[in-house]
C-alpha cells in the first residue's frame, strides 16, 4: 500500500512539474501583452485569430497536455477563439502515440490516427469560430488579461517585473493541478481502471458513447487507457480515437479554474463529448 501511495505521489509531482515550462511561458506571454499592449499588437492579434485553430491542431498534436492547458488560459483572457480552444483540445494526444508506437502498430495506420486528430481539430475550429451560435456561447472578442488578473486575485501589481507575476500565476495553478492529479491518479490506481475496462468490454455496442465519455475525465490516465485497450483489443479505432478527441489531459481541469463562467466551461465539455462522439464514429469507417 505504502509502495502504490508513493507512485501516486511521484506520479503526480512529475505531471505537475513538467507542465511548469508551458504555464510559466504563457503566463509571461500574458503579462508582457498586459504591461505593453499598443493598438498594433491588437491587430496583430486579431489577424492571429484567423489562423488559430490551424495553429492549434497542428500544435495540439504533440504527446503531451501542456498545450491544452496553454490554450485554456489563453482563451480565458480572449487571446485566442473557442474555434482555436476545441481545434488544440482535440487534436491533444497525450501518451497515445508513445503507446501506439511501442505496441508495434504499423507506422501507416499511426500516421493516419494522428492526421485524422489534426484534420477533426481544425476543421472543427473552424466551423465553430465560424457558424457556432453566440446563443450557445458567446464569442470573447477582445482581449481582457487585465480581468483575468483580477479574478485570479494574483496582486500583480509589480509592472516592472513580469517575470514574478508570470511566476505567481504559474504556482497558484500548479498547485491546484497537483491536488486534482492526486485525487484522480488514485483513483485510476483503486479500480478505476479496471472498472472502465470491464464496461468497455461488457458493452462493446456502446464502446464509443462511452470512451467519449470517458475521455471528458480531466487527466492524462484516460487517453493512456483508451490506447492500451485499443493494443489489447478490447475496443476499437472507432471507440479510441472517440476517447482520445474528447480528452484534452489536464487542460479541461485549468479551463474551468481560470475560465470566468463555469456554464461556458460546461457547454464546452458538453460539445467535446459530441464531437469525440461524431468523429470516433466516422473514424471507425475509415481507419
Amino acid at each position: 500500500m505504502f509502495g502504490i501511495g508513493m507512485d501516486i505521489l511521484v506520479d503526480a509531482l512529475y505531471e505537475t512539474l513538467s507542465l511548469f515550462p508551458y504555464l510559466y511561458f504563457t503566463y509571461l506571454l500574458m503579462e508582457a501583452l498586459e504591461h505593453q499592449l499598443q493598438r498594433r499588437s491588437m491587430i496583430y492579434i486579431r489577424r492571429a485569430k484567423q489562423y488559430g485553430s490551424v495553429v492549434g491542431g497542428l500544435l495540439g498534436i504533440i504527446p503531451q497536455c501542456g498545450f491544452s492547458i496553454a490554450a485554456a488560459n489563453l482563451y480565458a483572457t480572449g487571446l485566442i477563439t473557442l474555434g482555436a480552444l476545441i481545434a488544440v483540445f482535440l487534436s491533444t494526444s497525450d501518451e497515445m502515440l508513445p503507446l501506439l508506437i511501442s505496441g508495434n502498430i504499423g507506422a501507416g495506420i499511426i500516421l493516419q490516427i494522428l492526421c485524422l486528430k489534426v484534420i477533426f481539430g481544425i476543421i472543427a475550429g473552424i466551423a465553430i469560430d465560424k457558424w457556432l451560435p453566440e446563443k450557445f456561447i458567446k464569442h470573447k472578442n477582445e482581449p481582457n488579461i487585465h480581468a483575468f488578473c483580477q479574478k485570479e486575485k494574483c496582486q500583480c501589481t509589480d509592472k516592472e517585473n513580469i517575470w514574478l507575476s508570470a511566476f505567481k500565476h504559474t504556482e497558484k495553478i500548479l498547485i491546484f493541478i497537483f491536488i486534482f492529479s492526486l485525487i484522480f491518479n488514485t483513483l485510476f490506481a483503486f479500480g478505476g481502471r479496471e472498472t472502465i475496462s470491464d464496461i468497455l468490454g461488457a458493452l462493446p455496442f456502446l464502446s464509443i458513447l462511452i470512451s467519449a465519455l470517458v475521455g471528458l475525465i480531466p487527466s492524462c490516465y484516460p487517453s493512456v487507457l483508451l490506447t492500451q485497450l485499443y493494443l489489447s483489443g478490447t475496443i476499437g479505432i472507432g471507440a479510441m480515437m472517440a476517447g482520445t478527441l474528447s480528452n484534452a489531459g489536464l487542460g479541461f481541469l485549468v479551463l474551468y479554474r481560470v475560465n470566468g463562467s463555469k456554464d461556458e466551461s460546461a457547454k464546452i465539455l458538453l460539445l467535446m463529448f459530441a464531437l469525440g462522439i461524431v468523429f470516433g464514429i466516422i473514424s471507425e469507417f475509415i481507419v
